[in-house]
C-alpha cells in the first residue's frame, strides 16, 4: 500500500513543483506529440451546416424558386420570377432584428419534422400581390401599413400555394404536410425558437411584372437537422429529373407562355425629323415615311423583328400578310 503523505509534505511538493526543482518522470509510452493545424472558431456564431449540406440545401431551395415561378403567374395573370439570392446561417435573433416592421410573417408547421418556420413577405411584394388577385395593376403603397383583415385572408390563400410549391420541390427528399399556424406583422412577437438559436435564412427576390420585393425563410437548424444527412446524400447521387416529372413541368411552362400577351407591331416606315419641325406638326400635316409600302414591311413581336409582311386589307380592316419569317443570324 502507498504511503500516506502529511499535509506539510503535501505543501512542501507542491511548492517544489511550482519553482521548477521537479520534473515529472518521461513515459515509456508516451507518443511525441505532433503539431495539428488550428481552426478559428467563434462560440456566439457555430457553423453546424458543413459546405456539402449547404449545397444540397442550394439545389432544394432553387427547385422551389422555379415551382413558384411556374405556380403563381397562372393565379396572378402575370410574369413571375423567383431568384435565389442567399442561403445564410445565423441566430433567431438576428434573423428577428434584420426584419423591418410592419411586414407580413407566416408560422409554419413543417411536418412531419418537428418544429415551425417563419415566411415572411416584404411590403414591397404583399400589396402588388393583393392589389393584382382584388382585380389591380398591381400598384405598390408609398409608405407600408399593417395588412387589414381581408388582406391576411388573401395573402393565406396565397401562402398556401408557396407552401404547395415548397412540398413539391421536397417531395423526392420529404413528403412535407406543410400548413399555416399563425399570421402576424409585427417580427418582435413572432418566437418560434430561442433567440441564440442557430437557423437557416433563405432569400428570394421576387419580380411580379414591374414590381420587385424579397421573400425569406427562415427555417431553426434543430428541425432540419433530421434530414441533413439525407440532403448531403443527395448532392453525391444526383438523380436526373424523373420523365413524368419533366413531361409536367414542360407542361406547365409551355400553358404560362402560350397565354403570355405580346405586342405586334407592323412598322409601316420610318421618318427622321428636325424637332424644330416636331414641334410645329399639326393636325392634318403629311409626314413622308422612308419606306416604299409596295415592297415587304417587317412585323415586331415584343420590340423584336420576326417576320415580313406586305399591307392590304381584310373587309373594311387594314391587315398585313405574312410573307417570310426573320431568322436570328
Amino acid at each position: 500500500m502507498a504511503d500516506i503523505l502529511s499535509q506539510e509534505e503535501v505543501d512542501l511538493l507542491l511548492s517544489a513543483v511550482s519553482k521548477g526543482e521537479v520534473e515529472a518522470p518521461p513515459t515509456e509510452d508516451a507518443a511525441p506529440v505532433q503539431r495539428q493545424d488550428l481552426v478559428h472558431y467563434d462560440f456566439r456564431r457555430p457553423e453546424r451546416v458543413s459546405k456539402e449540406q449547404l449545397k444540397g440545401l442550394q439545389s432544394l431551395f432553387e427547385a422551389f424558386a422555379r415551382e413558384l415561378s411556374i405556380m403563381l403567374p397562372p393565379f396572378l395573370r402575370q410574369v413571375v420570377r423567383a431568384d435565389l439570392v442567399s442561403i445564410d446561417q445565423l441566430t433567431y435573433d438576428e434573423f428577428i432584428l434584420s426584419v423591418a416592421r410592419p411586414t407580413s410573417l407566416s408560422i409554419i408547421n413543417m411536418a412531419p419534422l418537428e418544429g415551425n418556420a417563419v415566411i415572411e413577405l416584404s411590403p414591397a411584394i404583399v400589396f402588388p400581390i393583393v392589389d393584382r388577385i382584388l382585380g389591380g395593376k398591381g400598384a405598390t403603397l408609398p409608405k407600408a401599413r399593417e395588412l387589414t383583415e381581408i388582406e391576411n385572408r388573401i395573402v393565406h390563400r396565397v401562402m398556401l400555394m408557396i407552401l404547395d410549391s415548397l412540398r413539391r420541390s421536397w417531395e423526392q427528399l420529404i413528403e412535407f404536410k406543410l400548413t399555416v399556424v399563425h399570421q402576424e406583422s409585427d417580427p418582435l412577437i413572432v418566437q418560434i425558437v430561442a433567440g441564440s438559436e442557430m437557423v437557416i435564412l433563405v432569400a428570394y427576390e421576387i419580380h411580379i411584372g414591374d414590381a420587385v420585393g424579397s421573400m425569406n425563410m427562415c427555417i431553426p437548424l434543430m428541425v432540419l437537422n433530421p434530414v441533413l444527412d439525407q440532403i448531403s446524400q443527395q448532392t453525391r447521387f444526383m438523380r436526373k429529373m424523373p420523365p413524368e416529372m419533366m413531361e409536367r413541368t414542360r407542361y406547365h411552362v409551355e400553358r404560362v407562355v402560350r397565354k403570355a400577351r405580346v405586342n405586334v407591331d407592323a412598322i409601316l416606315g420610318r421618318a427622321t425629323l428636325p424637332l424644330s419641325e416636331v414641334a410645329k406638326l399639326q393636325v392634318g400635316d403629311t409626314i413622308q415615311l422612308d419606306t416604299d409600302l409596295r415592297t415587304a414591311i417587317q412585323v415586331e413581336i415584343g420590340g423584336i423583328p420576326r417576320f415580313q409582311a406586305v399591307c392590304g386589307k381584310r373587309g373594311e380592316m387594314s391587315a398585313v400578310q405574312i410573307v417570310d419569317t426573320i431568322t436570328d443570324e
